[in-house]
């Protein structure tokens, strides 16, 4: 019987020897693993394992935005925050550029000779101021004939006056000029109008008429002439006298003692020498009594016979 029991004991027993035959086994498998475990933790790590590392950690701390998570330059990218500083040039000494501003170019008149300067077109108007021989004014306008031009005063820049064309000299941009309308003639006072008809010989001599036309409201009763050569030779001489006369020659015909209001007659100034051709200017000087008494006015006219 007690063989029997122990073997049934025994029977019962296999089974937990086998477990714990397991339990030894797995035990010992884990013990036995441990270290191959180590080993893998211990094994060499790759090449450029640190400076990858080194690289990532600088790129997390914003240290190295050059590079990319493999430690290559990244030529693509481009930090948002980044500000680029803008390099500065060396400073140099400039000279600065001077910007010339043109002078506007106007119109001017240059007088040859002195000549009057009035408030009208003619000796019919008052005198103001006289342009001397060599002296520029500036034009701003001129008469309809163009024997006129409207000036500015050399004395008084604000105020003008009309200068008689014969001894001025244009220069600038003088045709584009206005053409101002003729002030009319003044109908009283005491004038005349004086015009070159012709030259005559008088035997020995030469005459140069000219025609006088009393234009004002008082009786004119003398005259006398006078003239300069500017070419020379031909000897201009003083002439006067009480009458007015047509000429035949030099000798006068039709004569009459006065001109009143509107008449019209003629003067003779004389030449010793032929002055045809010659640059002549006369002076014609009338009176309002004989003998070159009470008022009197005068009028040149330069011409070339």
């Amino acid at each position: 019987m007690r063989n029997k029991n122990q073997i049934i004991l025994n029977k019962n027993l296999f089974p937990t020897r086998i477990f714990l035959i397991i339990a030894v086994l797995i035990m010992l498998s884990i013990a036995c693993n441990v270290p191959l475990m180590a080993s893998q933790n211990n094994q060499e790590r790759p090449a450029g394992f640190v400076e990858t590392s080194v690289a990532e950690t600088m790129i997390a701390l914003g240290g190295d935005q050059g590079q990319n998570g493999n430690g290559q330059t990244d030529q693509g990218s481009t930090d948002p925050e980044e500000t680029a500083t803008p390099e500065i040039p060396d400073t140099a000494t400039l000279t600065p550029t001077v910007t010339v501003t043109p002078t506007p170019e106007i119109a001017m008149v240059f007088a040859s000779e002195n000549t009057n300067c009035r408030s009208g077109q003619g000796t019919d108007f008052g005198w103001l101021v006289t342009l001397l021989a060599g002296e520029e004014a500036e034009a701003v306008g001129i008469d309809p004939s163009g024997e006129y031009w409207y000036i500015r005063r050399p004395d008084l820049p604000n105020s003008y006056c009309w200068m008689w064309g014969t001894y001025a000299t244009p220069s600038g941009p003088y045709q584009s000029l206005p053409v101002f309308t003729p002030i009319p003639t003044p109908t009283v006072g005491m004038l005349f109008s004086l015009k070159y008809t012709s030259l005559e010989t008088c035997g020995g001599q030469w005459g140069l008429v000219y025609e006088v036309v009393n234009t004002g409201m008082i009786t004119l009763e003398s005259w006398r002439t006078t003239a300069t050569d500017h070419t020379g030779g031909s000897n201009p001489q003083v002439f006067d006298n009480d009458v007015f006369s047509n000429y035949n020659g030099c000798n006068p015909v039709n004569q009459q003692n006065d001109l009143t209001a509107g008449e019209g007659q003629h003067v003779l100034m004389i030449f010793n020498n032929n002055p045809t051709g010659h640059d002549i200017t006369t002076k014609v000087k009338v009176c309002t009594a004989d003998a070159l008494a009470g008022e009197c006015i005068s009028r040149t006219i330069r011409h070339t016979p």
